[in-house]
């Protein structure tokens, strides 16, 4: 069956999308193709206000793979995956475990968090590169 996604999965239209969106799609498109199914996009978490959210949560067999996705249009500033230092890597471990809270059927599950980064084409959002980092944060205990 993994296989078979393989060929079934199709690129997503990014044009007239907005840059964050462009780029989830993107991954999101990579991921399944790699034969990952998605359990949740943007999954959020509220309090009184939004206390924060996960881009993309797949699973593989018996592992859930939680995936951040930064988007730009130009790295003049800072390099894509500089973006994510160690504030909001604890960020990710600590809704990483909220939602292993709320969602237990996932509780025997492994756990790994990626941090991809997207480059998209300012004229019609076409990717100009992406770069995945697979287990990007560890120490999730």
């Amino acid at each position: 069956m993994k296989f078979l996604r393989r060929w079934l999965v199709r690129p997503p239209a990014l044009q007239g999308l907005p840059a964050g969106r462009a780029g989830e799609d993107w991954i999101c498109y990579l991921y399944e193709r790699q034969g990952y199914t998605l359990v949740a996009r943007n999954y959020a978490l509220y309090g009184q206000k939004k206390l924060g959210e996960i881009d993309l949560i797949f699973q593989d067999q018996k592992r859930l793979i939680m995936v951040e996705v930064k988007t730009r249009e130009s790295e003049t500033f800072m390099e894509l995956l500089e973006t994510v230092d160690w504030r909001k890597q604890a960020f990710l471990r600590r809704m990483a475990k909220f939602f292993l809270q709320a969602h237990p059927e996932y509780e025997t599950f492994g756990l790994q968090i990626d941090v991809a980064g997207v480059l998209l084409d300012t004229v019609d959002n076409s990717v100009k590169s992406v770069r995945i980092i697979e287990n990007a944060i560890e120490d999730l205990e």
